[in-house]
Parts: C-alpha cells; sequence; structure tokens
C-alpha cells in the first residue's frame, strides 16, 4: 500500500500580510501565519474566522526553544492603526524587531533607547547596580547558566509569573539544593525589580524563596590535631597559601576577608597580645556594602602567627596586601573570589591528610572558631562581634553548640512525682 506524499503548507511571504486587503484572501484558522524578520524573530498574523486579527510575536534560540506571544491587534475591519494597541504591518515588524532585540541579519543587538528590557538585560543591570555598591558581582551572574537563551531574550514586560515559579521548580528537579536554588532565584528576583519595580509584587510571589533551605551547613574540623596537620601540609604545600590558611584558621574570618588584610591591619606594639585589623564583610543587609568594607574590627592571634606576618610583610609599603600569593599579588587580584586561585592545591592538601574536599572548605575553620568558643562559654555576643556576624545568626546556625546554663538551676527545683514509695520504718529490731 503506498502512501500519499505529506503536502507541506504553503509559505507565508511579508506580502501576503502587508496590507488589510491581502490579510483578507488568508483563510481563518487557528495557527498564525508567520514571516521572518530577523533571524530567530518571527512576525505572526493570526486570522479568525470573524473581526480583526492580531499580530503574533515569536523568539527562538540557537537551543531550539523560544518564546510566542499575541500582542497587538491588526488594522483589519477599517480599524485605524494607532502604533499602540492597533498595529499596521510595518509598525508591528518593527514593534517586533525591537521587542526580540534583533535587526535582520544581526544576532542580539544592544538594548536601544526605548526598546524593552529583556531578562538579559536585567541580569547586567543588576551586575552594575552591585559594581557600584562594591558587592561581588559574582552574585548577578549565578542565575544565568540555568537559563536558556529564549529566557534571557524574552522581555521583562512578557515574563508572567507562573514561567517564573515553573523556572524555580524546575531548579529543584536538576538536583540544586533547596538552599542553592534559593540563592539562584534571589539574583533573578533583584534583577526583574531593578528593571521593573511596578511588578514587584509579581516577582515576589513568584520567586518565592524554598521554605526550611536555610538549614546551615556548618561542618566543623572535629579534631583539633587535625585542624593543625591541615595548617602544617598547607605551609609544606605553599608557604603563602599557609600563612592564608593560618590566619582564617586563628581568626575565624571569611577568606573573601582575609585576603583584604593590609600590612598597616597587623598590629604588634605589644608582642604578647598581638592582632589584626580585620576588614569587615559587605554582608549584612547593608545598602553600602564597598561603605561597610572599609571598617575594621580587632581580632586577636598568636604571637608564632604575627611573628611569620611580620616577617612576609618586611620591606612593603603599610598599605600593601598582607597576604600575597607566590607571584606577589593579592589572593583577590582581578577575582573578587579567593576560592578560584586555592581550590585546586586545596584539594590536595585535604586529600593528603585524609579529608574529603567535596565536604571540607576554607570555611570549616570558621564553623570550627565559632563553635569552639561557643562550647567555652564565651556570650554570643562577643562570639558575633569577633566574627562580624549577628547574635541572631549565631543563635540560628549553631544553637546545639550554646551552651545553656539554665539546665543546671532548673533541675534543683524538679519536684519527686511518680509512684510513691514506701514509708521508711521507724520500728527498731531488738538486740537478743
Amino acid at each position: 500500500m503506498s502512501r500519499k506524499p505529506k503536502q507541506k503548507a504553503a509559505k507565508t511571504t511579508a506580502g501576503q500580510l502587508q496590507s488589510p486587503t491581502a490579510r483578507l484572501k488568508l483563510v481563518a484558522q487557528a495557527r498564525a501565519y508567520f514571516v521572518k524578520i530577523a533571524d530567530g524573530a518571527w512576525l505572526g498574523y493570526r486570522k479568525p474566522f470573524s473581526g480583526p486579527g492580531s499580530w503574533v510575536v515569536r523568539s527562538g534560540g540557537s537551543d531550539g526553544k523560544g518564546w510566542e506571544r499575541t500582542l497587538w491587534r491588526a488594522d483589519d475591519n477599517s480599524l485605524k492603526a494607532d502604533g499602540e494597541k492597533v498595529l499596521n504591518f510595518w509598525q508591528a515588524k518593527s514593534k517586533a524587531q525591537q521587542m526580540t532585540g534583533r535587526k535582520p541579519g544581526i544576532d542580539t543587538l544592544p538594548v536601544a533607547d526605548g526598546a524593552p528590557i529583556t531578562l538579559d538585560d536585567a541580569t547586567k543591570i543588576h551586575e552594575a547596580d552591585l559594581m557600584r555598591r562594591g558587592s561581588n558581582v559574582h552574585n548577578s551572574r549565578r542565575a544565568r547558566p540555568h537559563l536558556t537563551e529564549a529566557q534571557l531574550s524574552k522581555p521583562v514586560e512578557l515574563i508572567t509569573g507562573d514561567e517564573l515559579t515553573i523556572w524555580r521548580d524546575g531548579l529543584l528537579k536538576k538536583g540544586l539544593a533547596p538552599s542553592s536554588v534559593n540563592r539562584t532565584i534571589s539574583t533573578i528576583r533583584t534583577a526583574l525589580t531593578l528593571a521593573d519595580k511596578s511588578r514587584a509584587h509579581i516577582w515576589r510571589s513568584a520567586l518565592k524563596a524554598l521554605p526550611d533551605a536555610t538549614e546551615a551547613n556548618n561542618v566543623v574540623i572535629e579534631d583539633e590535631a587535625k585542624a593543625q596537620q591541615w595548617v602544617a601540609e598547607s605551609y609544606a604545600h605553599d608557604h603563602q597559601l599557609g600563612l592564608l590558611t593560618h590566619v582564617i584558621a586563628e581568626t575565624g574570618a571569611r577568606p573573601s576577608q582575609a585576603v583584604r588584610l593590609r600590612i598597616r591591619d597587623l598590629i604588634t606594639r605589644d608582642p604578647a597580645a598581638p592582632r589584626l585589623m580585620m576588614p569587615r564583610s559587605g554582608k549584612g543587609g547593608t545598602r553600602s556594602p564597598s561603605h561597610r568594607k572599609l571598617e575594621r574590627y580587632s581580632v586577636s592571634i598568636s604571637p608564632e602567627l604575627a611573628a611569620l606576618l611580620k616577617a612576609a610583610a618586611k620591606g612593603r609599603p603599610s598599605n600593601a596586601p598582607l597576604l600575597v600569593r607566590q607571584n606577589g599579588q593579592a589572593w583577590d587580584e582581578g577575582n573578587p573570589n579567593p576560592y578560584d586561585r586555592y581550590k585546586e592545591p586545596l584539594k590536595v592538601i585535604l586529600q593528603s591528610i585524609g579529608l574529603d574536599p567535596a565536604v571540607y572548605g576554607m570555611y570549616a575553620f570558621r564553623h570550627t572558631s565559632i563553635t569552639r568558643m561557643l562550647l567555652k562559654g564565651t556570650p554570643t555576643s562577643i562570639v558575633a562581634k569577633a566574627h562580624d556576624t549577628s547574635e541572631a545568626e549565631i543563635r540560628k546556625h549553631y544553637a546545639a553548640s550554646i551552651l545553656d546554663f539554665s539546665d543546671e538551676i532548673t533541675r534543683k527545683t524538679l519536684p519527686a512525682f511518680g509512684p510513691a514509695q514506701p514509708a521508711a520504718s521507724n520500728v527498731v529490731a531488738l538486740k537478743r
């Protein structure tokens, strides 16, 4: 039995859509008639069985995915084009090219004045805002690997809450931990709010943080000898990495803080009680992270570490970085995240001392420092100040390590309930 070959659908030409008279000759159908207007962009005309037709915009990426939206009425049935809600073919074509950010034969142009802002533009606006405020621009790029080309090219005004919620839930299906999902969606929520504050309520509702995702993954080095071995092995592998590790281990500072230390931050006027003036982190909900980073707080260090740092600083100006790499450059030179500089040697060091690199990182020293102070009964307010965080965060993430002396007091007040004990006999046996 021979099959009839499938007939290809007739190709729509621009001439068939350019005038109301030409569009009258088209057959009414559910599917729109499309013409290509640029690379990855199409303008469509949907002809209903009655009444005026509508213009449709379609955008597609090289990944084969895209979006499609019916946006304006066509100037059919004696409707006059007003350039806003009712458009003729040329107006619709121009708006569609602006909306997709493309021109004929050119792929993805910069946004022109008056052109709709895409999600891609919104992330770049967020990045510029972070740079202006002195924050880590890495935060603005966190979500980009999880967005398709079509999603990035979509105008913000066409993004719906349902789309964002589906995308958020898809991150979980990809295997991201809830806490990672929350960090990722936070960047997009902020970017969209910067791009369109009038729809901030939509962004907040659609990209609501996942519940029960804030449990801290506070990896503590339980064996003090193992922590000492870690520092010693770091020195053996690379003296400069050893200094960085030693500072983080003693102070409990974040690596991003330690790498911003200057030689003048080493205070050794009292040889028996040296200290570092540690730069504060940009965290804490402040709108001016750059200003906060200029502030310092005092942390105690051992005379042994002070001697090593003093030797490393010899002959260099006071405003030079205190901690540098083997090549003499600062750990955060050209990159605010020092982890990228030491992640490979760190893996080697951890494996050599029997620790899993997938579990342990430099932050383990911070968690260990906080836990050590709490277990010695240090007030949470002092622990928080010594680690540049809030008392609320300490109580939230280290509750199990906070000593509670109320147990000893309340235990003495416990009444003696339970089954009645037999009364003691007052009869004394006589000696025979």
